[in-house]
């Protein structure tokens, strides 16, 4: 890479006499001058380190191929080991072809206004623990303006963004190490700046891709099993579940296509007030499990998967091991009953991993769902202050719970290689993909529209791990083809089901069933292959991926036209709006057949190469082949 050093006053003339005194004073009061370098697409780029805390900072721009650069921080103490100096890096340009913003998180592709000089509007705050510090503009045709991305994803980072009235430009600013993290004696931080004309999707993938190299961290194993449909017990029973109810739903389940079973909250306890003050022992309840080991085989000869859910952050107080770890806590929330575990005692991380162990070797489950990772967090102060750190092996809670999830992947792969753990947002990126093989959209019961933006934009930031839809439930009297949509919207990730089957009828039974059938005929392109989401501003209202065999657009709006592009291979459509026909625009003479939401195919027809408006039925499909006559 090209590099080029930064001046203290790039630009500025001084005399000798001026920088001497400007020097001597910051050498005194450590606080150092800002550090202005240019040559950026996006301008100046202005570091700011107001107090160096006896760090020797070097600013620096690098080159990277295809027009890539990066804005480079490295800093240096020249004996012992201390907290990073918190430092930002800001610049401004002008809002030119830029329709929105895209970040992992948001529901909204605005800019925040910038209309207060001395406040810089928040564009949201990450660590390890909670999303990723990635930031994208693009233009109304879909095409990248800039790209940010940050190779800090461990420790928390700010970033700021907003747009001035007085010019349309739009002001940035990154904030590394406000918070006190991991003391360290060398820090090496880059912002990756992308300005390249390219799809707006394949920026942000490979922003994501570099900053799990960056991070150095090795994702997961993801086995197949990753990619299966799914069951959930979570939204159909809550916490009163049963292993006989269990079983029942598991034998229609996996007739239907199901290969694995989440047992959610409700297995270890007998309560069901909501809450986790029961959380914590890990064992299971005799009333509901009487024989869980049993229970799981049974299970297992139905050729499903099981899975437990572990609250990971919760000792509940009304639990046996509260009093075990008192002293031990980070903090209390007197609103669910239970007290968030510290995991830098080493006593700690055994206990929980070892538990899981427990569950894999005596119970032969498959996997965990390991929640509330976003929970364990120093909140009000740290109690390790009052203490000094006793008992702690770690004094980072960062690591400390990187340490705890690492360790548990680490363990439970060396009992089962293809070991299961889901995680859900906002915990994503390189961090938690060290254990978590599946990755699934955070809560949002019976919401399409945000489980559709909810799995792209995992997809765009999880690499190869699994993504998995937020569980599907809709009301039992809604016809078939209403219910499809649910299905539909998440097809392009693993579909996780949380119906009481049993009460639906059969025609929805019938229409989960051959989803499932296509969702696992179709996995490569699906959720394996090449992925391009169109318009994040208008909540993805055409989705499309492809494999080497076939190419599959997903229609989530009414009047979106469809250009299926070569037809060097199978083309899907899926139609998952209420309109019996799409707008289809296909380069050759082919034929089109339809297929309604069962899979039931009606006559193929043929069409000449043009833009025709194509009879497709709701909540189904049409095959497009290029036609040989």
């Amino acid at each position: 890479m090209k590099r080029e050093k930064g001046s203290w006053f790039r630009g500025a003339t001084l005399c000798a006499f001026g920088v001497a005194f400007a020097l001597a004073a910051c050498a005194a009061s450590e606080e150092a001058p800002d550090i202005v370098l240019g040559g950026f697409s996006v301008g100046d780029i202005k570091l700011m380190c107001r107090q160096r805390n006896g760090w020797d900072i070097d600013f620096r721009r690098e080159a990277g191929a295809d027009g890539v650069e990066y804005a480079v921080v490295e800093m240096t103490r020249k004996e012992g080991e201390e907290f990073p100096a918190p430092f930002n890096l800001s610049f401004n340009f002008a809002k030119r072809d830029t329709v929105a913003a895209w970040r992992p998180w948001s529901e909204c592709s605005g800019f925040g206004m910038y209309w207060n000089p001395k406040v810089l509007p928040g564009a949201g705050e990450t660590d390890f623990r909670k999303w990723l510090p990635l930031y994208a503009c693009y233009s109304s045709g879909g095409r990248n303006r800039v790209t940010f991305a940050a190779s800090e994803t461990a420790e928390p980072l700010a970033m700021k963004a907003g747009i001035r009235e007085e010019d349309n430009r739009l002001y940035f600013a990154f904030h590394f190490y406000d918070t006190k993290v991991a003391r360290r004696g060398h820090v090496v931080a880059k912002l990756r700046i992308d300005p390249r004309d390219v799809f707006w999707s394949d920026a942000v993938r490979e922003a994501a891709d570099w900053m799990t190299e960056a991070s150095g961290r090795k994702p997961a194993n993801v086995p197949d099993a990753a990619f299966a449909p799914l069951y959930s017990s979570w939204y159909n029973f809550h916490q009163d579940v049963h292993q006989d109810e269990i079983e029942r739903e598991c034998a229609i389940a996996s007739k239907m296509g199901m290969g694995t079973i989440i047992v959610d909250d409700g297995w270890q306890t007998d309560d069901t007030s909501r809450g986790y003050a029961f959380c914590g022992d890990w064992k299971e309840s005799k009333n509901r499990f009487p024989d869980i080991k049993a229970h799981v085989a049974r299970v297992h000869k139905m050729g499903m998967k099981y899975m437990l859910w572990y609250a990971v952050a919760w000792i509940g107080d009304k639990s046996e091991a509260h009093a075990r770890f008192k002293g031990k806590y980070l903090y209390h929330q007197d609103r669910i009953g239970a007290s968030c575990i510290d995991p830098r005692f080493p006593e700690v991380r055994e206990y929980l991993i070892s538990t899981f162990e427990r569950a894999l070797r005596e119970w032969d489950i498959d996997g965990v769902k390991l929640d509330f990772i976003d929970s364990i967090h120093v909140q009000g102060g740290d109690p390790a202050l009052k203490d000094g750190f006793k008992g702690r092996d770690i004094k980072s809670v960062t690591v400390a719970t990187e340490r705890l999830i690492s360790d548990t992947y680490r363990r439970l792969s060396a009992i089962k290689p293809d070991v299961l753990i889901e995680f859900r947002q906002a915990y994503i990126g390189p961090s938690i993909r060290t254990a978590a093989n599946m990755l699934r959209v955070a809560d949002c019961p019976a919401d399409m529209q945000r489980n559709r933006r909810g799995i792209v934009n995992l997809r765009l930031t999880s690499g190869k791990t699994a993504v998995h839809a937020d569980m599907l439930e809709w009301h039992p009297t809604d016809t078939p083809e209403a219910a499809a949509k649910n299905v539909l919207n998440v097809m392009f990730s693993t579909v996780q089901y949380s119906m009481k089957f049993s009460g639906l009828d059969k025609s929805h039974v019938d229409m989960i069933a051959h989803w499932s059938r296509f969702g696992a005929k179709h996995v490569d392109a699906l959720q394996r292959g090449r992925f391009k989401p169109y318009h994040p501003e208008l909540a993805y209202p055409l989705i499309e991926g492809e494999s080497d065999k076939e190419r599959i657009f997903g229609v989530y709006a009414e009047n979106v036209a469809v250009s299926t592009g070569a037809l060097d291979k199978p083309v899907y459509i899926l139609n998952a709006t209420d309109a019996d026909s799409l707008v289809v625009e296909i380069p050759a003479k082919a034929k089109i057949v339809p297929y309604d939401t069962y899979g039931v195919n009606g006559m193929g027809l043929p069409y000449e190469a043009g833009c025709h408006r194509v009879s497709v039925p709701p909540s189904g499909y049409v095959k497009i082949v290029k036609s040989d006559e």
